[in-house]
């Protein structure tokens, strides 16, 4: 993801040298309501160390409001796990973030710095700000050369998260949109899947829920469903219903979630399997082993 001059280059390639000949990484999913985390060495993910809850209005819609409260609390969990010294790797909250499918719209293939002929295009994306405001992510859809998914974030959130982890005495590495990695930790499972297969991911949370639906390995839609397990389990299956009612051509359901819970069962039919946790190994979530992804770029 872009970033703000607040870490220049050579910072970025002095770091960058550093976690593959020595790395010491710790990574860090941020929520609005929570933070989650655990080390990473030599490719294999340590155990899930982090995992608190923040104080209503510490974050809002992605941007951090208490920036000294939340870099003392990074900072301590850092120190308490003595990984003070360690590179972070964090995902933004995915409120801070919205979501594109672009379809390149040249006949020549997509150029090599896509970033940069994105925002010379400027296409119509009918974000609420512009891309001249915003950080960007771009990446490559599997299977589709002309498509990519572009996430965009606020160079204002960027900069309050990047001061948050400057408080923090931490050594911040990469800051990725929660999408990002939430479809790179998704990769394998998707795979091999028809491009007509309808895909429903799950995050749950305390306060808020998310639903993301994909065909094949495209996101077609998006939504914010309710905590309580009644109450989304039936707007899932509202949600599923109005996808199926607008393209019917799209066929099955596979659901995965991003974490573990306890309530599984509600989001499928009797008799169906339960829902895959997609994440493997000792990750605490799906953004946080997308985030370890090589294919969420630093």
């Amino acid at each position: 993801m872009e970033i703000s001059p607040l870490l220049n280059d050579f910072q970025l390639r002095w770091r960058s040298w550093i976690a593959v000949f020595a790395p010491q990484l710790v990574l860090i999913e941020l929520q609005d309501d929570s933070l989650k985390g655990q080390s990473h060495s030599a490719s294999r993910p340590g155990p899930v160390t982090i995992d608190t809850p923040l104080p209503p209005e510490t974050c809002k819609a992605g941007m951090p409001l208490e920036l000294e409260a939340l870099g003392d609390l990074i900072g301590d969990l850092l120190v308490r796990d003595n990984l003070i010294n360690a590179y972070v790797l964090a995902s933004l909250p995915p409120e801070a973030s919205l979501w594109r499918v672009v379809e390149w719209p040249s006949a020549d293939p997509v150029p090599q710095d896509p970033l940069a002929a994105l925002r010379k295009l400027d296409p119509p994306l009918n974000l609420p700000y512009s891309l001249a405001d915003a950080c960007l992510d771009v990446q490559p859809l599997p299977g589709h050369p002309k498509r990519l998914l572009l996430a965009a974030t606020p160079r204002t959130v960027v900069e309050a998260w990047e001061q948050v982890f400057e408080l923090a005495g931490a050594q911040l590495d990469r800051l990725a949109p929660a999408q990002s990695c939430l479809l790179a930790g998704l990769a394998p499972e998707l795979t091999f899947l028809a491009a007509s297969e309808l895909v429903a991911v799950v995050a749950p949370g305390e306060e808020s829920s998310r639903l993301l639906l994909l065909r094949g390995n495209v996101p077609v839609f998006e939504k914010v469903l309710p905590s309580e397990p009644d109450a989304m389990a039936a707007e899932f299956d509202r949600c599923v219903a109005f996808y199926r009612r607008q393209d019917p051509s799209c066929d099955g359901l596979k659901v995965f979630l991003s974490r573990p819970w306890d309530n599984a069962e509600l989001l499928v039919p009797p008799g169906r399997p339960t829902p895959v946790e997609a994440f493997h190994g000792d990750y605490g979530s799906l953004v946080l082993q997308g985030l370890a992804s090589p294919l969420v770029a630093a």
